[in-house]
């Protein structure tokens, strides 16, 4: 209940002292002072004191955009009326020599009227208009990307242990200049980036190149299991810090020139259980080490 007054008093109270403000403006601009001018110099006025009041309270609050739009919902009801009024005004009275003049003139300053009335939500929305061709552009070659790793080869599917299907793009413009794995059952939204990639689904870094492989156990005395499925070998790396999050590699072959891809198992045991179903083998580190090709960072200090 104290939620929901919160937000009833954020938007009532605004709206409450806008009418305040609509009704002083037009008290203050039907007093003697203005009485010998048109009504549409009156409404010009009236429209220039909202506007006025509108780009001060927006500069004042650059840094602040939530008071700005309960400033602007105070000054919303007078801004739209005399807005709405300038413009009609505009058109039933002003009258150019030449009627195409006319009618360029009167598109251009209802343009103008509504543009400054909305503004900065007028300016942000033409932005994304012109942005439209753009993102076209980008949403195309999403879709074109998308339709290249679906169709690119399988290196391995893992569905069978609750994983995913994990697809090889091995385009050297894509991530580092080495190929690696999308796993195409885990989507993402098309708006995560690594650099200047679009990343369409859960990637799976390639260690095949790197220091830290494992760095975790390094100088320890643990057991790693090598398992073999449909022609790939799935190590699993012995437990670690966190029980909720595990780390398998996948390779082709084993030996200091295979791929070695890492897959994150994220609150999935029952994954690592099932994958231990597998006929496989231990290696000690020392071993795996030396059939990774890894041992030449082994003697490396782990860092603290």
């Amino acid at each position: 209940m104290v939620f929901d007054n919160y937000y009833l008093a954020f938007f009532l109270l605004p709206i409450s002292i806008g009418i305040g403000v609509f009704v002083v403006l037009l008290k203050e601009i039907s007093k003697d002072k203005y009485k010998g001018k048109s009504r549409l110099r009156k409404y010009a006025i009236g429209y220039g004191i909202c506007v006025a009041i509108s780009i001060s309270v927006l500069v004042v609050t650059f840094l602040a955009p939530v008071l700005f739009l309960v400033c602007y919902v105070i000054i919303f009801a007078p801004l739209m009326y005399f807005s709405f009024m300038l413009n009609k005004k505009l058109i039933m009275e002003t009258r150019l020599f030449n009627s195409f003049i006319n009618f360029i003139y009167k598109i251009t300053a209802t343009f103008l009227i509504w543009f400054i009335a909305f503004f900065p939500f007028s300016l942000l929305a033409t932005i994304e208009v012109m942005n439209i061709p753009e993102r076209n552009v980008r949403n195309q070659a999403v879709l074109q990307l998308r339709e290249e790793v679906l169709s690119s080869e399988t290196y391995a599917d893992l569905t069978r242990f609750g994983l995913g299907v994990y697809k090889l793009h091995s385009d050297g413009n894509y991530l580092l200049g080495s190929p690696f794995l999308w796993d195409i059952t885990k989507p993402q939204d098309g708006r995560t980036m690594y650099g200047d990639v679009i990343i369409l689904y859960e990637s799976c870094r390639n260690l095949r190149h790197e220091e830290t492989w494992d760095d975790v156990n390094r100088g320890k005395d643990v057991l790693y299991d090598v398992y073999s499925y449909e022609e790939t070998y799935i190590i699993i790396i012995p437990y670690n810090y966190d029980a909720s999050i595990f780390y398998i590699h996948l390779s082709k072959s084993l030996g200091d020139d295979a791929d070695l891809f890492q897959v994150v198992i994220r609150d999935n045991y029952d994954a690592i259980l099932k994958l231990r179903e597998l006929p496989g083998e231990q290696f000690s580190r020392r071993d795996i080490v030396e059939i990774l090709g890894k041992t030449k960072w082994e003697d490396v200090p782990r860092r603290r």
